[in-house]
């Protein structure tokens, strides 16, 4: 089987390609930013992710979301990013929590999940400052 990261081995090297699948993004908010990243974060090969969303997909979300479809009408958002990813990138080890992100919860997914990176898509204020914070 051809290495599907090829091409961008090609402009990075290999030692960013290993860089890259030995790291973990956790992204927060799977709607109109965060679906795009996600998409893209696992299309760089990066090897762990945590995607977060409690939210499901109403037809209002077709607009700017990647994975809004009428098929999708009614599903929680990470779980069909999550079959997604999965079929970019097979051997991606996916942490899936279909959850809205309260502030206490936040130190806790952090401690959890010890990610190196954590992309904020939230589009609620609260739980966006705990982020911050």
């Amino acid at each position: 089987m051809q290495n599907w990261l090829e091409r961008t081995e090609l402009l990075i090297g290999n030692a960013k390609i290993e860089k890259l699948r030995n790291s973990h993004v956790l992204i927060v908010g799977l709607g109109g930013i965060g679906s795009f990243a996600a998409e893209f974060i696992a299309r760089a090969g990066v090897g762990t992710m945590t995607i977060i969303d409690g939210d499901v997909f109403d037809p209002t979300n077709k607009n700017r979301q990647l994975t809004a479809l009428d098929s999708t009408l009614g599903k929680n958002k990470a779980l069909v990013l999550a079959d997604r990813l999965k079929e970019i990138n097979p051997a991606l080890e996916l942490n899936v929590l279909e959850e809205f992100v309260l502030p206490p919860r936040v130190w806790e997914l952090l401690e959890t999940y010890k990610p190196d990176y954590v992309m904020d898509c939230i589009d609620s204020v609260t739980p966006k400052l705990e982020w911050i914070i």
